[in-house]
């Protein structure tokens, strides 16, 4: 998704998208296209008589290249087709244009002869989906470096939207945080230890969008291909942050389904061990799965892909399931114990839980519409400057409403811990004698808990 790429005899086409100035400026003039030949290699093994024909072209040109013989889209002109009369001589062993054919923007046909950009750049003066198609006859090998350069800067087209939308996220984190620690600080004499944990997980949060922003800063301003080894290492730290945010994420969404903070002061010890170490497995299995990943050019299709993501499905099937049944065990609890109060925390808790993937369903089907509701052409023309904001951008602002969601029905009062350490008075005996039971099950509450 970088502004740059190769291609080579192998991998001989890439398409990518690209911002008029007028649609998205910056200290660029004119956004462009340019090749540079970096190795050629023919038959005999040298660099002898390069020639490597070129195509670049917006998308919705595609039908004005190459022709239809006989039911097949024939693309290069070769000897059959010159005895067809379909291209002469001099066009031989390069792409075929429709000479009448009516295009949305300019269509070049050129041929590479010598190593280095051979004084070729194309303008871009329209927002679209651009592509580079290349070929040759005689090579066995070459390496071309296409930089698809943008007014704004370094970052991919489809990218470009993320940096100013990741910076207005960590704001609103930012305000939303100083507003939680004045809450927190305020009550800091009733705090629950589960307080605690939110309010030192949105500190992180906080962080990490500032980081996710200023990385996509980093890359826009980055005039070096392929990436310098630091900024490698930085996006894998993000990565690494991010598996974090995932892990302790289910890990606070289990203990809160658990009764924890409310419905119990404190978790059985070894319940709560198992959910650390639950947490704990899924983000090292989170991590060798980044590491994989990075790591292997070809991961897609390597058996490593398999031992990486096999144990990190299983253990997030393990977190879903533990949470919708700890949920149910425990609305059914409070319900059973007339505990109104705490049940309404709880259903307002299924209730966020509910709405983000219900957003996340929105999303689905908004991506299906705009892909499938018109030609391959045009979806293509249109899904690039949407993709990367809602399969990933979309998301982020999903994970936000919950945790400030989760952040608010748990947040401090002067009567948070008085609420934590009590219970509503059952109707009759048997109700009482129950819910004590239940509630009291590998449940140790203790004064110094308020120093905790």
């Amino acid at each position: 998704s970088a502004n740059k790429a190769f291609v080579t005899w192998k991998d001989s086409q890439v398409c990518t998208g690209m911002y008029s100035k007028n649609d998205w400026s910056g200290n660029i003039n004119n956004p462009f296209i340019k090749l540079n030949l970096q190795s050629f290699q023919n038959e005999a093994g040298n660099s002898d008589d390069i020639d490597v024909s070129v195509v670049i072209f917006e998308y919705r040109d595609i039908d004005t290249i190459g022709v239809e013989v006989d039911g097949v889209e024939r693309y290069i002109c070769d000897e059959s087709l010159i005895a067809l009369d379909y291209c002469n001589t001099s066009m031989q062993n390069t792409f075929i244009l429709e000479s009448n054919a009516t295009s949305y923007n300019q269509v070049l046909s050129t041929r590479l002869t010598e190593i280095g950009d051979n004084d070729l750049t194309y303008f871009v003066k329209e927002t679209g989906y651009y592509c580079v198609a290349t070929y040759s006859a005689t090579a066995t090998n070459y390496k071309i470096l296409i930089n698809f350069q943008n007014a704004f800067g370094n970052l991919a087209a489809s990218e470009i939207s993320k940096l100013p939308l990741y910076g207005l996220l960590a704001v609103i984190y930012a305000v939303c945080l100083c507003i939680y620690l004045f809450q927190v600080f305020k009550h800091r004499a009733e705090l629950l230890l589960l307080q605690k944990y939110l309010a030192g997980f949105f500190i992180f949060l906080t962080v990490e969008n500032i980081l996710i922003w200023s990385l996509y800063d980093v890359q826009n301003n980055n005039k070096r291909y392929p990436l310098p080894a630091g900024i490698k290492f930085y996006m894998f730290f993000i990565s690494v942050l991010n598996s974090f945010k995932i892990s302790f994420s289910f890990f606070l969404l289990l203990i809160i389904s658990l009764g924890y903070g409310v419905v119990y002061p404190k978790l059985n010890k070894k319940l709560m061990l198992k959910c650390k170490l639950l947490g704990l497995i899924h983000f090292i299995f989170g991590v060798f799965y980044l590491i994989v990943k990075s790591s292997n050019s070809s991961w897609k299709n390597s058996l490593l892909t398999l031992l990486s993501t096999l144990p990190l499905a299983i253990t997030l099937t393990i977190f879903y399931f533990l949470i919708l049944s700890s949920l149910s065990k425990t609305v059914k609890f409070l319900t059973e114990n007339r505990q109104i109060i705490k049940l309404n925390m709880y259903k307002k808790l299924f209730k966020l839980i509910f709405f983000s993937l219900l957003m996340m369903v929105l999303a689905m089907v908004i991506v299906t519409l705009l892909f499938f509701n018109d030609s391959v052409t045009n979806a293509i023309e249109k899904f690039w400057k949407f993709n990367d904001v809602l399969m990933d951008f979309w998301p982020s602002c999903l994970y936000f409403v919950v945790f400030i969601g989760i952040a608010i029905i748990w947040r401090p009062t002067d009567t948070s811990y008085m609420l934590a350490a009590s219970s509503q008075l059952p109707q009759n005996d048997s109700e009482a004698n129950a819910g004590m039971g239940h509630q009291m099950q590998g449940t140790e509450f203790e004064l110094d808990d308020l120093q905790s």
